[in-house]
């Protein structure tokens, strides 16, 4: 399983990074960051969250 971030569609709110710093990091530009596709036990829980509450539908997971 794998975090896509549609960069298009993201815009910008922090929702990801601020509740779920684990997978996510805000990058230089103001976007959000993966910080690991490594989404084992609560990750996949978390990630699967993160996709729930984005307000611009921009993060995806894909296998």
């Amino acid at each position: 399983m794998k975090i896509k971030i549609d960069q298009d569609r993201c815009y910008m709110s922090g929702e990801c990074y601020y509740n779920h710093p684990e997978l996510f990091q805000r990058g230089e530009d103001g976007f959000p960051v993966v910080r690991t596709n490594d989404l084992e036990g609560d990750l996949k829980k978390h990630a699967d969250e993160a996709m729930e509450v984005c307000p611009a539908a921009a993060i995806l997971l894909e296998d």
